[in-house]
């Protein structure tokens, strides 16, 4: 599980590294054309805005993968370590059911729909734009197997 777990943080860190780079350069390109050539970039402002939306819900997914999503962890925090561990597993059976019901069937249902529009500027499928939404949610699905993982394998270490 350590090696999947490494594979999927490189792979959303890659991805996510090289989308922020990318925005970057686009963004000092929609600047330059702007102020300096004078005639501003059609592209650039829905790129970004497509961009943004990828970069967001996959780090959201890498977030979650992490365990570091926001929580408020007072009570939790004041439990012993077996408390933790199963109110952990619970948590993460919470992100698996939302990650499947919302992000994948949900937002399969969005690709589905929106794949026959066309962004006005770009002239692609909104579907691939939506489709972060399930990429994600299969992303949270295996982050979430594999927590609940460490947290077993953990709990049977201190339940002896």
């Amino acid at each position: 599980m350590h090696g999947l777990r490494t594979f999927l943080d490189r792979l959303i860190q890659l991805f996510c590294i090289s989308l922020l780079g990318v925005m970057v350069a686009v963004a000092l390109w929609q600047v330059a054309s702007r102020y300096v050539f004078g005639s501003p970039s059609t592209l650039s402002e829905e790129f970004l805005r497509f961009a943004l939306i990828w970069i967001s819900i996959m780090g959201a997914a890498y977030v979650a993968g992490q365990s570091q999503h926001v929580s408020m962890s007072l009570f939790v925090d004041l439990m012993p370590l077996r408390g933790q561990l199963k109110w952990g597993m619970a948590i993460q059976i919470v992100f698996l059911l939302f990650a499947v019901s919302v992000l994948i069937m949900g937002g399969g249902r969005a690709v589905s729909i929106s794949m026959t529009q066309i962004s006005p500027v770009l002239q692609i499928p909104m579907g691939l734009i939506y489709s972060a939404l399930p990429v994600s949610g299969v992303i949270i699905v295996l982050y979430s197997l594999i927590n609940i993982f460490d947290l077993y394998r953990t709990y049977r270490v201190h339940e002896d």
